[in-house]
């Protein structure tokens, strides 16, 4: 039983590893991946960020709030852009990173819409980090460097549910899986917004399993279709 723990223990690191390897490929520091001082300026950030606004972000405010100089937010993270780029994926998408390494470890063929369902219910429950993700949306998608930044980490997310939302390896480059991780991206910020405006008023778990019976039955049984 111990070694039966300790392999299925090591998977589990194994499969976090890949997850945060994918997830780096975006160029945006993963949590995994960051120093304890880079830690501590997302942090400050957040708590600025929940406690007084995106107005309060600045570069002074963050290193004062963190206990540190602020030209290592710079060194960290290239720029305030690259630092509100990964206070984004923190808020939001470190559940993605945790729930779809549930998904890697899994054998082929063995059904993975569960973890991908499950992980869209966690996402849109998170009321007050997508609050804050919505806050800080704006701001990046203002500028260039903050829209590409953006547009990288979405890709990352759509390749992660593009596995996700297939029965295997081979199906997740399909343009079907390709297509349904959109959809599944879309659906997840949508619901959660839709959750932010008007609390009680959509019922995310029907829609869920709605879009969980739509993906099923347009799921290929053959790897090759």
């Amino acid at each position: 039983m111990a070694a039966a723990h300790r392999t299925k223990e090591k998977g589990k690191k194994s499969a976090a590893r890949a997850a945060a390897a994918t997830r780096g490929e975006a160029g945006i520091p993963t949590v995994d991946d960051l120093a304890p001082t880079a830690r501590e300026l997302l942090e400050a950030a957040r708590r600025l960020l929940e406690s007084e606004g995106y107005s309060s972000l600045t570069l002074k405010a963050i290193g004062r709030e963190a206990g540190q100089n602020e030209s290592l937010i710079g060194y960290h993270f290239g720029s305030k852009t690259g630092l509100l780029a990964a206070l984004v994926d923190w808020l939001v998408y470190d559940t993605v990173r945790d729930l779809h390494a549930k998904v890697l470890e899994l054998p082929e063929g063995e059904d993975q819409l569960d973890e991908a369902m499950g992980d869209a219910r966690e996402l849109v429950g998170d009321v007050e980090s997508y609050r804050a993700h919505y806050d800080l949306m704006p701001q990046l998608l203002s500028t260039r460097d903050g829209r590409q930044r953006m547009a990288r980490l979405y890709a990352t997310y759509r390749e992660l549910n593009a596995r996700a939302l297939s029965r295997d390896s081979a199906q997740a480059h399909s343009p079907r899986a390709r297509a349904f991780a959109s959809m599944h991206v879309a659906l997840t910020d949508g619901l959660a917004l839709q959750v932010l405006m008007d609390p009680g008023g959509v019922d995310v778990q029907f829609a869920i399993e709605l879009w969980e019976e739509c993906v099923r039955g347009m799921l290929p049984e053959d790897p090759e279709e």
